[in-house]
């Protein structure tokens, strides 16, 4: 009961999280500060995702094939977590890219114009959402209060500020307002899906069915979460060369949080 009232609380804050960081990002854009907050704050989240997907997730993946095939030492959890991995890398890196390729930027018309440059915030938010949906899914089917809290943080950590891309991206793109509220209240809303989804499997399924399902999840997110910290935030934060020092603290204490938190779990 005390996993199910987490969860319920998890459904609404991640949506009321996802709202604010895209309603925020008109206005946050527009100030001073804005670029070393954010930056500041991705950093911590990047840590925050590295350790949540390889102190807990993984680790709990590769305990929940080991208990359901005890007889056989094929690394399951290890396959699944690049598969996970690879999912987003094809999504964000082949696939964005590709309806992201633009005619040189020096024509702003043309680039205005672009099919491909007006599709990208959509593309974003597919990509975005399938990642919210297999996180939400994983914090949705886990039995662990503790492990749900992990999740849950990790979760938060990036929740607002990737709401808050989309925002902006749409915002380049010259979104108009009633499409823009629609799509981050949708973007919003995956993740608390995949809550109830993971939940709703959790009911309906027992047993070593509910263990396999669990552990594939686990090994799922745990690949999305290491390819979002590595690929995406810290790729992105450590090539803008600026407070390098400052931002690789950041990371250190999103990173101290999660294997604190894993001597309890």
């Amino acid at each position: 009961m005390e996993v199910f009232w987490l969860k319920s609380a998890s459904f609404f804050l991640i949506f009321i999280t996802g709202l604010t960081g895209g309603f925020f990002a008109h206005w946050l854009s527009k100030r001073s500060n804005s670029k070393i907050i954010f930056s500041l704050g991705n950093a911590f989240a990047g840590g925050v995702f590295l350790g949540a997907g390889l102190i807990h997730m993984l680790p709990d993946a590769q305990s929940g094939f080991a208990a359901i095939s005890s007889n056989s030492d094929y690394p399951w959890f290890a396959v699944i977590c690049i598969a996970g991995f690879l999912t987003i890398f094809f999504l964000e890196r082949v696939l964005l890219h590709h309806s992201h390729d633009s005619v040189p930027e020096t024509d702003n018309i043309a680039v205005n114009n672009n099919p491909s440059r007006i599709l990208y915030p959509y593309v974003l938010m597919f990509i975005l959402s399938i990642h919210s949906i297999i996180a939400g899914i994983a914090l949705g089917i886990e039995e662990k209060a503790i492990q749900a809290i992990v999740i849950l943080l990790a979760v938060l950590a990036h929740k607002g500020t990737a709401a808050f891309a989309l925002g902006v991206s749409m915002l380049r793109n010259n979104t108009d307002k009633k499409k823009y509220r629609s799509m981050i209240t949708f973007f919003s809303f995956m993740t608390p899906l995949g809550i109830m989804l993971g939940y709703l499997f959790s009911v309906l399924l027992s047993g070593s069915s509910e263990q396999i399902f669990e552990a594939i999840f686990d090994a799922l997110a745990a690949g999305t979460f290491i390819y979002v910290a590595v690929m995406d935030i810290l790729d992105e934060e450590f090539t803008i060369r600026e407070k390098l020092i400052t931002k690789f603290s950041f990371v250190l204490v999103g990173l101290a949080i999660m294997a604190v938190v894993a001597i309890w779990t």
